[in-house]
């Protein structure tokens, strides 16, 4: 069996978008969506313009004037929020998502990692039909033994010294013009972008000066990813980001997780080992920053989140990363347009894929969880129109490390319980679930008891808490402990008040 070539993944997924029903009733879509991919499996994807679309694709006349008719940017932006929404969704598990980044027109194909296509089989040698002369391959195989562990103690060394990265990188693409609305970058990392399960797409690292690139092993586990293996490398050392940006108030989000120091790492140590400091348009804002500690643990993510961030004088954000007693370091950076004294709420569904309300609102897939386990219920609960929020739980002995700026915030709990129990006897359910809650170690719930609350099994309930605040590490840290069987939640939602 012949392995299948990227370009017929990449046809094979066109196919899938274009028969998903996602242009039934845009059909102008679909035109501006077959084009753009039929240049681009074409080998011209360079000569997809604004005025080459409006032309061809939307049938606007030769004298079409992009400065007047915005229809290709209006379309483009309505094509991209489809994509995004259908790999959400139906498109998740593809094994290539198609992507149309921010501000350009030519569609970006993306390895997703799920459903490759196995490589064939090597050749098999034609069996020997002569006798063997065994003497004859004693020498060549003894050299090429001598090889083999002269190849392994070489590897075996540099596994042990790798080389050492290179100092005072400095980034050498574009600088003046401003970054997308939103803007995700993946810090040393120097791929392909990369789609989140969320739908997002993750940039290599840009704007950067100074400090190296190291990646993270594939298989060097790190507690509260967004993705397995999202943080594929970090950028440590003295350095800084100048982001070119356009005017307005913007909600940064900052990751760490310290895979180099603390217990099982390669350097040892525990908190305290790395202290550093980062500060945005010069003014401190992280003082004595100690990831390893405020995470908790080493290998553990670390979002810290910033509202109100906007470009300095000059249009640009300024970033800088100062080593305290060892090396400052940076894995990702997020950029998102927000409204002034407010940051976007969070919502999560404990379930594998992002859901969207019947107030049309998306609810991320299951995230900054640690522990517990995650399943799918399909008994449907009979008295809530956002049926979609409880068809997953998450349950055991977990906690939740959602990032937060400082503020006060409304957090919603919705439960149900759908394992013990049915709607017509839910008697038999009583005791058999209780637990408690707990909010930066102050109790929201105790000895709690869905089927109670509910009023009886297959039933939702919302359980709501105000004036709840970040602790000092920028996290509001939810704890489900079981008391009798397991804790469990569906969802959760939490919204800046004040």
């Amino acid at each position: 069996m012949n392995a299948v070539t990227p370009s017929e993944l990449e046809r094979a997924e066109i196919e899938n978008v274009l028969q998903s029903g996602l242009f039934n009733k845009a059909t102008r879509l679909g035109k501006f969506f077959r084009y753009i991919c039929e240049r681009h499996l074409d080998g011209h994807a360079d000569e997809i313009k604004e005025y080459s679309i409006a032309l061809e694709a939307l049938g606007r006349p030769a004298e079409f004037d992009p400065k007047k008719d915005s229809i290709v940017r209006v379309e483009a932006h309505r094509l991209r929020k489809r994509l995004e929404e259908y790999y959400r969704g139906p498109g998740a598990a593809h094994a290539v998502h198609i992507a149309i980044p921010n501000g350009q027109y030519r569609p970006l194909f993306i390895t997703n990692g799920a459903g490759n296509p196995p490589a064939a089989p090597a050749a098999l040698p034609p069996p020997e039909t002569r006798p063997k002369r065994r003497w004859l391959w004693v020498i060549p195989a003894a050299l090429a033994g001598a090889g083999v562990i002269a190849f392994l103690s070489l590897a075996a060394h540099k596994k042990m010294h790798p080389p050492a990265p290179v100092a005072n990188e400095i980034w050498t693409g574009p600088a003046t013009e401003p970054v997308a609305a939103e803007f995700r970058i993946l810090a040393g990392y120097h791929g392909s972008p990369m789609m989140d399960r969320q739908g997002h797409l993750w940039g290599a690292d840009a704007y950067y000066r100074g400090g190296s690139s190291t990646p993270i092993p594939v298989d060097h586990l790190i507690e509260a990813q967004p993705d397995p293996h999202f943080l594929k490398a970090r950028r440590s050392g003295r350095f800084r980001y100048d982001i070119p940006l356009r005017q307005g108030t913007y909600e940064l989000h900052l990751y760490f997780a310290e895979t180099e120091f603390g217990s099982g790492n390669p350097g040892g140590g525990g908190d305290s080992t790395r202290v550093f400091q980062v500060s945005i348009n010069g003014a401190p804002r992280l003082d004595d920053l100690d990831p390893l500690a405020q995470a908790g643990a080493p290998n553990r993510l670390l979002e810290r989140v910033f509202k109100d961030v906007r470009p300095a004088t000059d249009s640009k954000l300024h970033l800088n990363f100062i080593p305290g007693n060892a090396p400052a370091f940076l894995n990702a950076l997020e950029l998102l347009p927000s409204a002034p004294g407010r940051i976007h709420p969070v919502r999560i569904v404990a379930q594998a894929n992002p859901v969207t309300d019947s107030d049309g609102r998306l609810w991320a897939a299951d995230e900054y969880y640690c522990g517990g386990t995650l399943v799918s219920r399909h008994d449907l609960v009979v008295n809530s129109a956002e049926k979609a929020l409880y068809q997953g739980e998450r349950f055991g002995n977990f906690s939740y490390h959602i990032p937060l700026a400082p503020g006060k915030y409304r957090l919603t709990l919705h439960f149900a319980e759908t394992w013990f129990g049915t709607p017509e006897s839910h008697e038999a359910a009583l005791d058999s679930r209780i637990f408690g809650v707990f909010a930066n170690g102050t109790a929201l719930l105790r000895d709690y008891q869905i089927v109670k609350d509910a009023g009886g099994s297959n039933r939702g309930v919302d359980k709501i808490f105000d004036n709840l605040e970040p602790n000092a590490q920028g996290m509001l840290q939810l704890e489900f402990v079981p008391v009798k069987n397991y804790a469990e939640v569906n969802a959760i939602e939490v919204v800046e008040t004040d």
